[in-house]
């Protein structure tokens, strides 16, 4: 049995385009349709057996109109090259996917209606060398776990199997178990639905490829399509492509007491240019959420000018790196444990703020934290918030844990105040 090397894709989305790019970045040019149309051109010129799409090839808001050019394309240029195009529906194309596949030649839609089916890859001679066995999404919901329906015979051929499913426990979307599909016979399966690509079991392989192009700032790393080869000894090998354009990553940038605003902007840049070597030839953009965390003599500096962190750019070979979102999460420079109980205003503080970071016992603030709760929730219930409730039905009043938030917030303010006016001790 000659190998067989199959392209694997999930959670293309087409017609949604990646949240929170920066100004002067066109989210069309970092869109899932145009990393999609370079698939296929991939797809060819590595001379795959075949093209299989885990689901949610197409956004569901998108429908029919936007998609039918996109797949259609794609579907051509791969049938030119012999290359078929295999798909099972997800929970969000599950209506429109089976017209698409209708109206477009080699577009193979396996397992409509929430049925089991399969197709063969076929040598030279003619002969099956791999079944493709597939379950498509019969609407928006499904509760039940597909292979509970399956009823594919085992012919002796080397079995694919793929589905767009959950294995994180979620009962909405086709609830699977690792091990009931590590144990069900197959040389591999490849699912869709979940966006965080690698592999759930290693043999035999459970693989999510993940979103195709990254949507948003949660969806962080590398992206792209998957290789799936089944050797000539039956054995299976998976490698990651990393074809995505964009990236999105997290980035932690960590203080010492004595450095100043300019000192921590010097360290975020060369903590940008570390992250962005690790990056592919591929990656375009890599946006960036900085987390600036310690403690500081700079702390109320780099709260008021955590705007200028924001607009930090920097270019790395043909990656381009921008900050997308700061968050300052630094203490002040002194040492809060040795301080809390003090008979002044900065040992009351500390002890609260250590109290809100679990670190000392809530109840003897619990005066104030009930105080702030009700002034906070008094005035989100003023008529100052009428007008935002009631064009967000999503508005909701605020939570203890909001108010806790708002109290560390203020507080942390406060010492760092009082480190600037009374001259308190920074750590050692």
């Amino acid at each position: 049995m000659a190998s067989v090397e199959v392209l694997c894709v999930a959670d293309i989305h087409i017609g949604r385009r990646p949240s929170r790019l920066p100004d002067r970045f066109d989210p069309a040019d970092f869109s899932p349709r145009t990393i999609w149309a370079d698939l296929a051109e991939s797809a060819v010129t590595q001379g795959v057996d075949a093209v299989v799409v885990a689901g949610d090839l197409v956004d569901q808001e998108n429908r029919y109109a936007e998609a039918f050019g996109a797949v259609e394309s794609v579907a051509t240029r791969l049938a030119e090259a012999g290359i078929p195009l295999i798909a099972v529906a997800g929970n969000h194309d599950a209506d429109v996917l089976p017209d698409l596949a209708e109206a477009i030649d080699n577009l193979q839609l396996l397992g409509r209606d929430g049925s089991w089916e399969r197709t063969a890859l076929t040598d030279v001679e003619g002969e099956p060398n791999l079944h493709v066995d597939g379950w498509s999404f019969p609407g928006r919901y499904y509760h039940e776990n597909p292979l509970d329906a399956y009823d594919l015979a085992d012919e002796g051929v080397p079995r694919l199997g793929v589905v767009h499913a959950d294995v994180s426990g979620e009962d909405r979307y086709a609830p699977v178990a690792v091990d009931d599909l590590a144990t069900s016979g197959h040389s591999a399966w490849v699912l869709g639905h979940l966006h965080v690509p690698g592999l759930r079991h290693e043999n035999p392989p459970v693989l999510y490829p993940g979103s195709l192009q990254p949507l948003d700032p949660s969806e962080t790393g590398g992206h792209g399509a998957w290789l799936v080869s089944v050797e000539t000894d039956g054995t299976i090998e998976t490698e990651p492509l990393r074809s995505a354009t964009l990236q999105y990553k997290e980035v932690v940038v960590s203080t010492d007491p004595d450095q100043g605003f300019h000192d921590i902007v010097d360290a975020t840049h060369e903590q940008l240019r570390e992250t962005a070597t690790k990056c592919g030839s591929e990656t375009e953009l890599l946006a960036v959420t900085v987390t600036v965390s310690g403690r500081t003599d700079a702390d109320t500096d780099l709260r008021s000018r955590r705007g200028e962190l924001e607009q930090i750019e920097l270019t790395d070979g043909g990656t381009a790196v921008r900050v997308i979102d700061v968050t300052v999460d630094t203490k002040p420079s002194i040492d809060l444990a040795a301080r809390a109980g003090d008979d002044d205003p900065v040992g009351y503080l500390a002890g609260l703020l250590r109290a809100l970071d679990d670190d000392e016992p809530l109840d003897p603030y619990r005066d104030v934290i009930e105080a702030a709760h009700t002034s906070v929730r008094e005035t989100h219930d003023s008529n100052a918030y009428r007008e935002l409730k009631s064009h967000d039905e999503t508005y909701t009043r605020p939570t203890e844990a909001e108010t806790k938030e708002v109290l560390r917030r203020q507080a942390r303010q406060l010492v760092d105040a009082f480190v600037e006016q009374q001259g308190v001790p920074a750590d050692e």
